[in-house]
């Protein structure tokens, strides 16, 4: 169910991304007629639809967005990180571009333009609206991943823990970490330990909540409450919690994503 819906939230930022450079693309050619008339000039459809090919290639890393760890889960942005991304990703999309607008328009249309001069006057006149463009779906994509996705991923904001003839309601971010004691789960909030009938994977799919991790086979922590991590050298790790409680997270466990979550 988690992986349900993590690819439909993947596909939604997709699909807002196509749709913000489409806009774009629509702007950038009402933009080619206006001057046209403006400055009393012709206006050729097929020229301007031919160097929108520039606009149009950012579709392709627009669909990758959604697999950088930053944008899905940190607030701080690395600005050199984020340029060091961006700037070859930009030149990269300049010279590609210039190649196919010049297969295109000498195969297809015979317009006379070389490679060099595409090169010439895409970084001239478009290398900095690619890198900003960029600039602009990278800080959509982090916006999305830090707020709508992950309020759509913390619905359940109660737990109801049933103990004898009482039922008790908890806050699922008041809970520190869960472990495993077959037949049940152990809740821990403040050292105390609430018995919950269900397993490890079923509770990570009940609650639903984006800073509650699998960290071991027989552990989940709340990465909220954690004070401290501490290599082992060996793979694993020592997390410490604000309360002194000591967790392991096992190296069998370890995922790029986890590793970005908890910024190892």
């Amino acid at each position: 169910m988690q992986r349900l819906k993590k690819t439909l939230l993947n596909f939604r930022l997709q699909l807002i991304l196509t749709l913000f450079i489409v806009l774009i693309s629509l702007l950038m050619l009402i933009n080619d007629y206006l001057t046209a008339l403006i400055f009393n000039q012709s206006y050729y459809l097929n020229e301007s639809l031919l160097f929108k090919i520039t606009i149009v290639l950012l579709l392709l890393p627009a669909l990758f967005y959604t697999s950088l760890g930053e944008i899905k889960h940190s607030r701080e942005i690395n600005v050199v990180k984020v340029l060091l991304l961006l700037v070859p990703t930009a030149i990269v999309h300049v010279f590609v571009a210039s190649y196919l607008i010049q297969l295109i328009g000498q195969n297809l249309l015979n317009l006379p333009f070389t490679f060099s001069f595409l090169i010439k006057n895409k970084f001239t006149q478009d290398f900095v609206f690619i890198i900003t463009t960029y600039g602009l779906m990278y800080l959509i994509a982090r916006y999305y991943y830090l707020n709508i996705s992950k309020a759509n991923n913390n619905k359940n904001k109660t737990l109801s823990i049933k103990s004898g003839t009482r039922r008790d309601i908890i806050d699922i971010v008041d809970i520190d970490w869960i472990s495993a004691e077959t037949p049940y789960i152990a809740i821990w909030i403040d050292e105390k330990k609430h018995l919950y009938n269900s397993t490890l994977t079923d509770i990570l799919n009940k609650i639903e909540h984006t800073d509650f991790i699998r960290i071991h086979r027989s552990t989940i922590v709340n990465i909220s409450k954690i004070s401290s991590i501490t290599s082992r050298l060996n793979g694993d790790y020592d997390i410490q919690l604000y309360n002194d409680t000591k967790l392991r997270l096992s190296r069998t466990y370890r995922t790029p994503e986890i590793d970005s979550q908890l910024r190892i």
